[in-house]
C-alpha cells in the first residue's frame, strides 16, 4: 500500500468536512465529541495536517447526516442540511423513549407550542 499522501485530496476533504460541519451549526468540539475523537484530531483533518481512517470519516459522515460518499466526492456539491444538531439530538433522545414517555413528550411539546 502506498504511503505517499495526496495533499490536494486531503485539503479538499478537510474543507468539505469543515463546510458540512459549519452548515449544520456544529463546532469542532461538538463534532469531535459526537464521534469520540479529540477536537485537535478533527482540526488536523480539516486543515489537512492529518488523514483520518475510513472508519473515522464514516463516523463524521453519520454524525453530520451525510453518506460517506458525500464527504469524499470532492467534485460534487454537499447536500443541504436537513436538521440542526439540536433537532438531531432531540430525535435521538425521542427514539430511545418508551411509547408512554413519547406520548408524554408530545403532550408537553403541544402545550409549549400553544
Amino acid at each position: 500500500m502506498p504511503k505517499k499522501r495526496n495533499p490536494d485530496l486531503l485539503h479538499a476533504l478537510g474543507r468539505r468536512v469543515a463546510q458540512a460541519r459549519a452548515d449544520r451549526g456544529w463546532t469542532q468540539e461538538q463534532l469531535a465529541e459526537a464521534i469520540g475523537i479529540e477536537p485537535v484530531s478533527l482540526s488536523r483533518l480539516e486543515t489537512a495536517d492529518r488523514a483520518l481512517s475510513l472508519t473515522s470519516l464514516g463516523l463524521i459522515a453519520d454524525a453530520l447526516g451525510l453518506g460517506l460518499g458525500h464527504l469524499v466526492g470532492v467534485e460534487a456539491d454537499l447536500p443541504k442540511p436537513g436538521l440542526s444538531p439540536q433537532e438531531s439530538e432531540l430525535l435521538r433522545g425521542f427514539s430511545a423513549l418508551s411509547a408512554a414517555r413519547r406520548d408524554l413528550v408530545l403532550r408537553f411539546v403541544h402545550e409549549l407550542a400553544e
